[in-house]
């Protein structure tokens, strides 16, 4: 793994907060955004069971970014290269924790079906019962005091929970190839960002957001799932960009474009690649990482409060 890789995998394990290798976090200030009158409210009501899912539809899409763009990317975007997708369906907001917690009360901590070997070792050797971050008032780093609710996103999530939540909830997650097309694909070419080619940071929940009119949420907290409509990315999905980073299926490496699949990629399977894929950026996040192409890895064991899941069937 590069240098510059690495750094930024080492600034979310230890959440420093701070603008490294020209990523494009924002650098980090103590002051608040003054409190709205009030949240916006998801887009439709959330159940807790129900998983609302979009059909994407078998094809080709352009995946990375090509050498030419000159705003400021990672290397290991490159090559752009043209993928194909069988069909698959996948979820229109992040999971919830009405919907985590609906995994819980099934017994999801308790049975071993839904866990992979190396996730239930871990689960059983760290006691865990529930995700990290999981009681409803957090303070996250200088921001103020806020309540989860049941139709915020889940966070604090390792890989490990995520896969076994998908496996309880009758699917998986995203390869890094479906979750781009989903975000990113208009059907005849890739949206630097969801929405567009122009950054619009009152299109996500981001350390920039300010105006009530796009969220007003405070600095430093989830938004509640759905919000950010004009957001939307191309298929329709909510929330790619901004809220918390979410979890893929494949193992990442840094230099995988250069040998991934021209079909289907699952992933690097070379020794070494330890690390998950995780797409999307977070509440924290800025113009660079919150664009559909950035991609970065994680040890499956790490949670953070910016760690969440979308589900693909």
């Amino acid at each position: 793994m590069s240098k510059r890789i690495r750094i930024a995998v080492d600034f979310v394990v230890a959440l420093s907060m701070v603008a490294l290798c020209g990523v494009g976090y924002a650098a980090i200030s103590s002051t608040t955004k003054a409190s709205p009158k009030s949240p916006v409210k998801p887009v439709l009501a959330l159940s807790s069971t129900k998983i609302e899912m979009i059909n994407i539809p078998a094809g080709s899409f352009l995946m990375g970014t090509p050498k030419s763009f000159a705003a400021t990317h990672l290397e290991n975007e490159h090559p752009q290269h043209s993928v194909t997708l069988s069909a698959y369906s996948i979820g229109k907001y992040e999971i919830t924790r009405g919907q985590y917690r609906e995994f819980m009360k099934a017994g999801g901590y308790s049975t071993q079906s839904y866990w992979s070997t190396a996730g239930w070792s871990w689960k059983v050797s760290n006691s865990r019962t529930e995700p990290s971050y999981w009681t409803a008032a957090q303070t996250w780093t200088t921001g103020q005091t806020f309540t989860q609710t049941d139709n915020h996103p889940v966070v604090g999530v390792t890989y490990h929970e995520a896969e076994a939540f998908c496996n309880w909830a009758g699917g998986h997650l995203p390869t890094e190839a479906q979750w781009e097309r989903a975000a990113s694909w208009t059907g005849t070419h890739a949206n630097i960002y969801p929405w567009g080619d122009v950054w619009d940071a009152e299109k996500c929940n981001n350390y920039n957001d300010h105006n009530s009119a796009g969220g007003g949420y405070q600095r430093y907290q989830t938004a509640l799932v759905g919000s950010y409509p004009s957001g939307a990315s191309p298929s329709g999905c909510l929330n790619m960009a901004g809220n918390v980073w979410e979890w893929c299926k494949d193992r990442y490496g840094d230099n995988y474009y250069y040998q991934s699949p021209t079909s289907d990629p699952q992933g690097t399977t070379s020794v070494g690649g330890g690390f998950h894929v995780l797409r999307g950026a977070g509440w924290y996040g800025a113009d660079s990482n919150s664009r559909c192409s950035y991609r970065m890895g994680n040890i499956p064991n790490g949670s953070n409060s910016f760690f969440g899941i979308r589900l693909v069937r």
